[in-house]
């Protein structure tokens, strides 16, 4: 499955039926750039929901949001202190959109410069990619 990427952070979001039915999400360092649309639903709408309600460092972090052609968002990527090595991924399993998978830190970011993710935790979510986004 392709997925594309936006870099931003949650500018809104839209609860419908008692849940996240989208966010949008916006550059604060690129005024020239155009604000994207997504929708959420299962886990990742969840944890949406919930790390919305605190003042967690990890809601204004610059975070890469990976979504399919549909525009139903994937995936989240909060960057870490090394390039190319994330400091926590968040997604869903296809199969069930409920249950949701986090690599590297597991509690909410509360720090602006996280530190990137171990070597096993990398590997881990290697695993789980092979696995699952075929």
């Amino acid at each position: 499955m392709k997925l594309y990427k936006y870099s931003g952070t949650i500018e809104e979001l839209a609860v419908e039926r008692g849940r996240i039915s989208y966010i949008k999400l916006f550059d604060v360092t690129d005024f020239d750039k155009a604000p994207t649309r997504l929708e959420v639903f299962g886990a990742l709408g969840k944890y949406i929901e919930a790390i919305e309600g605190t003042d967690a460092e990890e809601r204004y972090i610059k975070s890469d949001w990976y979504f399919d052609s549909n525009l139903y968002l994937r995936r989240i990527e909060i960057p870490g202190g090394e390039v190319g090595r994330p400091a926590k991924i968040i997604t869903q399993s296809p199969d069930n959109i409920d249950q949701l998978e986090i690599f590297g830190q597991q509690d909410y970011i509360q720090t602006s410069k996280p530190e990137s993710m171990s070597c096993k935790e990398i590997y881990r979510w290697s695993d789980w990619e092979r696995q699952n986004m075929k």
